[in-house]
């Protein structure tokens, strides 16, 4: 059996050792010359995940029983185009895909089914560039690329000449020339993970997610937090299985609470990225990866049933500076210590940094946890004194938002 898994950053690490263990022959695509996941596959190909015409041909080439991918979200579209031109088995349909990949069309099925979404306006060709017109829409707006992730291009505006050349950057960075404009809303942003079994909603795990920018700087998980919004949240998530028509699937929605509203940032039929599937085991004691696989492999639609951790826990992300990274140091001997759950690289040594702009930029994850979430915080800044991620001078490179 042979596997064609798209994307080769640390999580799909996880999903290649999945396919492995089934005793597949695991081939790789990725556009980085060297990716994480790379040495983890039996054999690796540079190829871009949204190259369909190049994704296709590999697949035909190398006659793969299926194609696959995890925790990232654009590649889905290339999966379930590909998966039904070769009439490969897909868990989700090229429709499907288009509208969880593409925001242009998501906003439209939410306002269509009155899921509560941030008032936005819809640009669907660069020649409406220069005349824009944002109707009854109150600065500060966000515009945002339609099919793009990271949060890349995703930008906030305060008046109408930051609005224009924001509009500019994002129609050219729109592979499908459409950008989206959006009241912003002030609030608590969420990320919820969930399984859908049967048309039944399982929630897994709601965290607090903190930026800098629109940039992911933590997970922050409390059970009373989860608890508190867990019944409201099911809620939409009925409503958005029932007008996408979901079932037997990942689901993964960002929203944003403001005045105990829940709003609809976006969703996607994938795992959360950046070791969310590690992040979710942690709190729900479930192995989502093994679920999925399982469920694509083997269409297993299992009952799900989650044993919520207690503690309070964050996932917090480290970004670096300009530079090559050629030490990582202490974060063994923090797990060693006990101070840390667990660490995560999602650089390999020698990588080059350009920038902390967007969650790809990302070097490193620590989980940390405690019974008492006040001690989090005394937890977060011990860990941040000790590691170090140095370039070959040895001059420090990793940075930290110190307002969380």
């Amino acid at each position: 059996m042979r596997a064609l898994v798209l994307a080769g950053g640390y999580d799909q690490i996880e999903l290649i050792k999945q396919l492995k263990s089934r005793g597949y022959y695991v081939y790789l695509a990725d556009y980085l010359d060297n990716p994480p996941a790379k040495l983890a596959a039996d054999e690796f190909y540079r190829i871009s995940t949204l190259d369909i015409n190049g994704i296709k041909k590999l697949a035909e080439e190398k006659r793969v029983n299926i194609v696959i991918t995890a925790c990232t979200d654009q590649a889905l579209l290339t999966v379930a185009v590909v998966s039904k031109e070769l009439n490969l088995s897909c868990y989700i349909s090229e429709n499907t895909a288009l509208n969880v990949t593409n925001k242009f069309y998501m906003k439209q099925i939410l306002k269509m089914y009155n899921i509560k979404t941030a008032k936005y306006i819809l640009l669907k060709d660069n020649k409406e560039i220069n005349n824009v017109d944002i109707g009854g829409l109150k600065y500060p707006l966000v515009v945002k690329p339609a099919d793009c992730n990271s949060s890349k291009g995703v930008v906030k505006v305060d008046d109408i000449d930051a609005l224009q050349t924001s509009i500019t950057s994002a129609f050219e960075l729109s592979r499908s020339n459409k950008v989206i404009i959006e009241e912003y809303i002030d609030g608590v942003e969420i990320s919820v993970d969930a399984w859908i079994n049967n048309n039944e909603i399982i929630i897994l795990s709601i965290t607090k997610t903190i930026k800098h920018g629109f940039t992911i700087y933590s997970s922050v998980y409390d059970f009373n937090f989860m608890k508190k919004y867990m019944d409201k949240v099911k809620l939409i998530l009925e409503k958005i299985a029932s007008a996408f028509e979901l079932n037997n699937i990942p689901i993964l929605l960002q929203a944003i609470i403001a005045k105990e509203d829940i709003y609809v940032i976006e969703f996607s039929t994938r795992i959360g990225g950046g070791t969310k599937y590690k992040l979710i085991e942690y709190i729900s004691n479930i192995n989502i990866m093994k679920v999925f696989v399982d469920r694509v492999l083997e269409n297993k639609t299992e009952k799900l049933i989650p044993k919520y951790n207690l503690n309070s826990c964050e996932l917090d992300y480290i970004y670096a500076d300009s530079g090559k990274i050629t030490y990582l140091k202490n974060f063994e001997l923090l797990k060693n210590k006990k101070i840390i759950v667990d660490y995560y690289f999602y650089k390999s040594l020698k990588n080059e940094i350009y920038s902390k702009k967007i969650s790809s930029d990302r070097v490193a994850g620590i989980l940390i946890s405690s019974n008492d979430k006040n001690k989090l915080v005394d937890i977060r800044k011990k860990v941040f004194s000790t590691i170090k991620i140095l370039d070959g001078d040895k001059n420090i490179l990793y940075d930290y938002f110190e307002k969380i």
